[in-house]
């Protein structure tokens, strides 16, 4: 598999592909979350690792840069503990970072490309 294109879709449809994107004071709370995670190593939550997972995987397909997958992979490591994630769980997770300020809905996002990358996974 071509490292530029993990999903199958082109790296351009990447910011397509999400209906939200970050803002400003989502890519300052990934920052915080590293922070105390990595850095001051404290124990983290199931809600920091899968905020921290959906900003990760959000800020990666806005910006097309992978350079943090393998952090991503990281957290979802550490995610694992704790077993797995329902849907309910990342939706109410998704809404409390919108509610929060760090997401907000992406004008690019396209449902069709969504949908097509269902039937790869």
């Amino acid at each position: 598999m071509d490292e530029q294109i993990p999903y199958c879709i082109p790296i351009t449809d990447y910011p397509k592909m999400l209906r939200y994107r970050l803002t400003a004071r989502g890519f300052y709370h990934i920052e915080d979350l590293v922070s105390e995670i990595y850095l001051e190593e404290r124990p983290a939550s199931m809600y920091k690792l899968v905020t921290l997972g959906i900003l990760l995987r959000v800020n990666m397909c806005q910006t097309m840069n992978m350079e943090n997958e393998s952090l991503y992979k990281d957290v979802s490591k550490k995610a694992s503990r704790f077993g797995g994630v329902e849907p309910q769980y990342l939706a109410q997770c998704i809404k409390s970072l919108t509610m929060r300020g760090f997401l907000e809905s992406n004008p690019k996002y396209d449902k069709n490309i969504a949908l097509e990358m269902r039937k790869i996974i």
